[in-house]
C-alpha cells in the first residue's frame, strides 16, 4: 500500500515538475490520481519518504519537489509573490468584463489559477456567455483589446468561450482535467459551480477534488457576484432575431478567418486548436497540450510508471 501510494505522489509531482512547480501536502493530496487511503496517511508517507535516503522528492519549507530540484521551492515563492499583483489585475480586468453584453461568468485559467504568474505571464480568462450569444460577446471583446489595449495579451486574454447552455468540456483528458480543477471564478461563482459539475468527469483524474477546493484556493482570487444593470439594458435593447442572426454571421466569418491564417494545420488538428460552434469558442493556435502530456509521459517513462 505504502509504495502504491508513493508512486502516485511521485506522478503527481512528476507533471508539476514540467513548470518548476512543488505542491504542499494538501495539494498533493487534492491531486492524487487515486487514493483509497486518508489525509493523514498521506501526510505520513510524504514526510517520511522525503527523509529517506535516495528517496525520488524531497521537502523544504512545506513544498515537496523531485529531486534534484530544490531550487524549484524558491522560484515557486517569487512566483507566489508575483502572483499577488496578477490577482489584482485580474480582479478589475474581470471588473470590466462582466458588464459587455451576454457575459454570464468569468474565469481565470493558466498559471495565475496555480498561483504561478511571472513577469512573462499572461493573464488568461475563459469566459460563459448567454445561449446563442458567445460570438456577439466574444466579437465585442476582442475588438475592445484591438482598439483600446492595441491586442496587448498581458492583462487581457481571453481564449475560450463556452455558452451556459453547453458546460461539459469536450476534451477529457488529463491535461484539461488539470485545468479545470484549478480553475478559479472571478464573476459568478454560483454558474462556476454548474461549469465544475457538469464536469464531473474530472473526478476520474482527481478522486480527492471538491468544488472549491480549500487546498487549491488562492487567497488573492476575488470573486464579482453583482451582474451588471448596464449590460442588462444594453441586452433588452438587441433585438432577438437581430442577434440571433448577427452571431452565427460572426461565427462564421470567424472560422474563415481561421481556415485562412492557419491553413498549414491539417482540418483535424485546426478544428481541435480552433474549435468555432455556435456553443464553444476555443483559440490555441500554439497549443501545449500535447506538448506538455508528451513530456509528462516521457517523465513517467524514466520512472517505470504509467499515467
Amino acid at each position: 500500500m505504502a509504495e502504491h501510494i508513493k508512486n502516485n505522489i511521485l506522478k503527481t509531482l512528476l507533471y508539476y515538475d514540467i513548470f518548476s512547480h512543488p505542491l504542499s501536502g494538501d495539494e498533493i493530496f487534492t491531486l492524487l490520481s487515486e487514493n483509497t487511503v486518508s489525509k493523514d496517511y498521506v501526510y505520513e508517507i510524504l514526510k517520511n519518504t522525503a527523509k529517506e535516503t535516495g528517496s525520488t522528492f524531497g521537502e523544504r519549507e512545506g513544498y515537496y519537489y523531485v529531486h534534484p530540484n530544490e531550487t524549484n521551492v524558491a522560484k515557486r515563492k517569487l512566483k507566489e509573490a508575483y502572483s499577488k499583483k496578477m490577482w489584482k489585475a485580474a480582479w478589475w480586468i474581470t471588473h470590466l468584463i462582466k458588464r459587455f453584453p451576454f457575459v454570464r461568468a468569468v474565469l481565470v485559467t493558466g498559471s495565475l489559477s496555480k498561483n504561478s504568474s511571472d513577469n512573462k505571464s499572461d493573464l488568461d480568462f475563459m469566459v460563459i456567455t448567454a445561449k446563442e450569444r458567445l460570438w456577439i460577446a466574444r466579437t465585442m471583446l476582442m475588438l475592445f483589446k484591438k482598439i483600446f489595449l492595441l491586442n496587448s495579451k498581458k492583462y487581457f486574454c481571453i481564449n475560450y468561450f463556452i455558452t451556459e447552455d453547453y458546460l461539459e468540456i469536450e476534451d477529457k483528458n488529463f491535461f484539461t482535467a488539470t485545468e479545470i480543477v484549478h480553475i478559479k471564478a472571478t464573476y459568478n461563482t454560483a454558474l462556476v459551480k454548474k461549469f465544475i459539475e457538469a464536469n464531473k468527469w474530472i473526478k476520474e483524474h482527481f478522486p480527492n477534488y471538491i468544488i472549491f477546493d480549500p487546498a487549491l484556493h488562492t487567497a488573492g482570487c476575488k470573486a464579482h457576484n453583482r451582474h451588471s444593470i448596464f449590460q442588462q439594458i444594453i441586452e433588452m435593447l438587441v433585438p432577438a432575431g437581430f442577434a440571433n442572426r448577427a452571431d452565427i454571421k460572426l461565427m462564421n466569418k470567424t472560422v474563415e478567418h481561421w481556415n485562412r491564417k492557419y491553413s498549414y494545420l491539417d482540418e483535424a488538428e485546426r478544428n481541435f486548436r480552433l474549435r468555432s460552434t455556435r456553443s464553444v469558442s476555443k483559440s490555441h493556435p500554439n497549443s501545449v497540450h500535447n506538448v506538455i502530456l508528451n513530456s509528462y509521459n516521457e517523465k513517467l517513462k524514466k520512472f517505470n510508471l504509467k499515467q
